[in-house]
């Protein structure tokens, strides 16, 4: 067996995808000790519960413990899903970004800053828990904004520090479909950030045949993306880049009232029928497990490399998102890709932004709030004072919330 794998935000109901991932992967993945970490002592039980009855047939040990210390106490890989402020926080970050005129996203917009400053001090507290108790994991990160708290978790001193996501294969995928091809026996290549990249390369034998991808499509999308763009950026760009660009309708509030009532569902299914899969994990999509997690997990047990998409810093100072070797002798660089010009200033738009907002959660006041915002491409220019106004506002009620939860 492994060594100890273990998962901060264990206690979520929708863990129970990641398990299902597992044992549909089968022997493919090698079998560890599981320790699931969770806030909720009610809810923690039940998820391992269910976890173990699926995995221990291929060898899996299941425990859990709300004890961070000892949840973390060597272990080899730990997987970071935990959601700061719940979805509590979540539906504050909504609020917020509807308010500012923009999309109510956790990974795109004015809701970033705010969720990146309310989760800072606590993922601090994390990480410095994991640097104590295994400092050589590998620590693969789920949490949102992903490409900020994992930059957050390298300057705290968790080197191994991966973000994880399956958009770009998906991407990828979903456009080999249009071209009734196997990704599988494709080339292709990625640049960009997370939800802020692009499919720069995609080759059979040879021959780029992303330009036919906008043909095949005529009338319809990828994912929202016209065709149009496609040709127009010579790339594929992820689901977020519509809304990046103000050509997707505004999703309505209530993102994060459902999730918490499809939570209290899992939880009562997981209760009543701890042997099955519960039937409410189909509302929600969820293939970072199976299309990213998982790869992941058995890449970093194999001693033969596997060419994944990682989110990791670069030369830059940031974490960008690429694709690279990965083995049990680690991650290697991205495999260079040829980035069009039309998508490179995307890129450098982004890269501008990303440092704005690291540096507004490193030294939050108004100028560098004012400076993160102003770089924000859905943060039109007559409409940023007015975002400037709502988000120090809005800041201002979260700093003094945290204060008054500490005395």
């Amino acid at each position: 067996m492994k060594g100890q794998l273990t998962i901060i935000g264990g206690s979520t109901p929708f863990t129970a995808a990641f398990a299902d991932a597992i044992e549909a992967r089968g022997e493919a993945v090698p079998p560890r000790a599981m320790m699931l970490n969770g806030r909720n002592p009610r809810s923690l039980p039940i998820v391992a519960r269910y976890v173990r009855n699926r995995l221990s047939r291929l060898g899996w040990s299941v425990d859990w413990s709300t004890d961070l210390s000892t949840a973390l106490s060597g272990s080899e890989i730990v997987l970071h899903q935990a959601r700061y402020g719940g979805n509590e926080g979540r539906q504050e970050d909504e609020e917020l970004a509807l308010a500012c005129g923009v999309v109510p996203d956790e990974t795109l917009g004015p809701a970033v800053l705010q969720s990146a400053l309310r989760m800072s001090p606590m993922l601090d507290t994390v990480c410095r828990v994991i640097v104590k108790e295994c400092p050589d994991a590998w620590v693969l990160n789920l949490t949102n904004p992903l490409s900020i708290a994992t930059a957050r978790m390298v300057q705290c001193g968790v080197s191994r520090c991966i973000g994880v996501c399956e958009l770009p294969r998906v991407t990828a995928q979903k456009a080999a479909a249009v071209l009734g091809e196997d990704l599988a026996q494709a080339t292709w290549s990625y640049a960009g950030m997370n939800h802020r990249g692009f499919v720069v390369g995609l080759s059979w034998n040879d021959t780029d045949r992303i330009a036919e991808v906008a043909r095949r499509l005529g009338r319809k999308t990828l994912d929202g993306i016209e065709p149009e763009q496609i040709t127009d950026l010579g790339a594929i760009p992820t689901k977020y880049f519509s809304l990046l660009r103000g050509d997707a309708p505004t999703p309505a509030l209530g993102r994060a009232a459902f999730l918490e009532g499809l939570r209290t569902r899992l939880l009562d299914e997981l209760r009543a029928h701890p042997e099955q899969s519960p039937p409410s994990l189909a509302q929600r999509y969820l293939a970072w497990y199976p299309q990213a997690v998982v790869p992941l997990i058995e890449a970093l047990s194999s001693e033969h490399p596997m060419l994944l998409e990682v989110n990791t810093p670069t030369h830059r100072g940031l974490v960008e998102e690429g694709r690279a070797p990965v083995s049990s002798a680690g991650v290697g660089a991205f495999v260079p890709a040829k980035v069009p010009s039309p998508v490179q200033y995307w890129i450098d738009r982004f890269i501008e932004h990303e440092r704005y907002l690291l540096d507004a959660v490193e030294h939050p006041c108004p100028a560098t709030i004012r400076r993160a915002l102003a770089a924000d491409p859905l943060v039109a220019p007559g409409n940023l004072d007015n975002c400037v106004r709502l988000v120090r506002t809005s800041l201002n009620h979260l700093q003094a919330r945290m204060r008054s939860e500490k005395s």
